[in-house]
């Protein structure tokens, strides 16, 4: 496996939306550096790792619509 992935190569690993890595990444919940023709990258086992830590999908309790 490389050390630094692409997002949407880290989106297919951990079978996560894109939008989901983007979100990590804003978070500063992953690290990501940009390559000479700027790219982002991330790391692989990190992202792998915080898979397992993240839950998919939308948080319990928060309501679906506005009252």
């Amino acid at each position: 496996m490389k050390e630094w992935i692409t997002v949407k190569e880290a989106a297919v690993l951990t079978k996560r939306s894109r939008r989901a890595i983007y979100e990590w990444i804003e978070d500063k919940k992953l690290a990501m550096v940009r390559d000479d023709r700027n790219h982002m990258l991330v790391l692989a086992k990190a992202a792998v790792r915080l898979s397992h830590e993240i839950r998919p999908g939308r948080p319990r309790g928060k309501p679906t619509r506005r009252p």
